[in-house]
């Protein structure tokens, strides 16, 4: 059986409603954020506050009969973080992310079903380094580390899950720049990560390539995150012969909430294609409920949407 789940906004007024309505749509578990910015908003201290307000979410979701896995990274990361430097920076990254991934252990690791460190690094780059090839070679080497540090820390009875923003990279035309262009972006989604989880050695393009301790084996369960092309990308990810579980996040992207319920339903039957061949645990839906400008699988007022129905239906 291939476990169903929603991704659930910490900062939502009815968030303990949200649980209420994932159980009651027979769903088996949900993904919370752990927000870095609310929580650290000073350097070297927490806000303890935040941490009951997840903890005492997690409890509600584990008595409603659901796992709560936890995401540890979002885009809003601390201003006194951010001012620093940042993932830009190797020496602000090494020192602060390393004590942040292990406070959360601290303080969530008895309610914790599952940990995802951090969503889409590819994306994260381009936001973070967007004009300059050399420096965003660089970050993508701070996120390895990254990773491979979380992996460090959090490794152990508790599942660790990547959710890759992979996609399939095509030439803007036939130029050579072109295809060089694509083949680095293939690269920066798909072997830096596959690659490195299989023998341990980061290759950025631009960069010599180099072995990185305990990067080799550092999740788990692969897991993806996709709007489209479902059933290439999971096969895709299958092949690369690690041997792990296969999990998705899936955003529909539809402009009515009937053509996501239809991108919702062809999702299943891609999925259920890759299930037949691969050791697929897990689907989560996100966002969960509306909010300016991204649309859920139910209203705003908690009701059910057709999305939200296709997605529950599947078996």
């Amino acid at each position: 059986m291939i476990a169903k789940g929603a991704a659930l906004d910490v900062h939502a007024e009815r968030l303990l409603d949200d649980v209420a309505l994932v159980a009651e749509m027979g769903l088996q578990h949900v993904r919370l954020d752990v927000p870095w910015r609310a929580a650290q908003p000073r350097a070297g201290g927490f806000d303890g506050d935040v941490f009951e307000r997840v903890y005492s979410v997690a409890l509600a979701a584990r008595a409603a009969g659901l796992a709560p896995w936890f995401r540890l990274l979002q885009p809003a990361v601390p201003l006194w973080f951010d001012d620093e430097g940042g993932f830009t920076d190797a020496r602000t990254a090494g020192a602060w992310w390393p004590r942040w991934v292990e406070l959360v252990s601290d303080r969530l690791g008895d309610v914790a079903a599952g940990w995802v460190p951090f969503e889409a690094p590819y994306a994260m780059s381009n936001r973070l380094e967007p004009d300059d090839p050399r420096r965003h070679g660089e970050l993508m080497h701070h996120l390895v580390i990254a990773w491979r540090d979380a992996w460090r820390i959090l490794r152990g009875p508790l599942p660790v899950a990547t959710s890759l923003d992979v996609a399939t990279e095509r030439p803007t035309d036939e130029s050579p720049l072109a295809r060089a262009e694509a083949g680095r972006r293939e690269q920066l989604r798909w072997g830096l990560w596959l690659q490195g989880f299989t023998d341990g050695v980061e290759r950025i393009p631009g960069r010599a390539d180099r072995e990185v301790a305990d990067l080799q084996g550092a999740c788990d369960v692969v897991g993806l995150a996709l709007r489209s092309d479902v059933e290439t990308c999971m096969f895709r990810t299958a092949e690369h012969g690690l041997g792990l579980p296969l999990a998705l996040t899936y955003r529909p992207t539809g402009d009515t909430d009937g053509e996501r319920a239809k991108q919702i339903e062809a999702m299943w039957a891609e999925v259920s294609r890759v299930g037949d061949q691969a050791d697929v645990v897990g689907v989560t839906v996100t966002p969960f409920a509306d909010t300016p400008g991204a649309p859920g699988v139910v209203t705003k007022d908690r009701e059910v949407k057709d999305s939200g129905a296709a997605f529950a239906a599947a078996s």
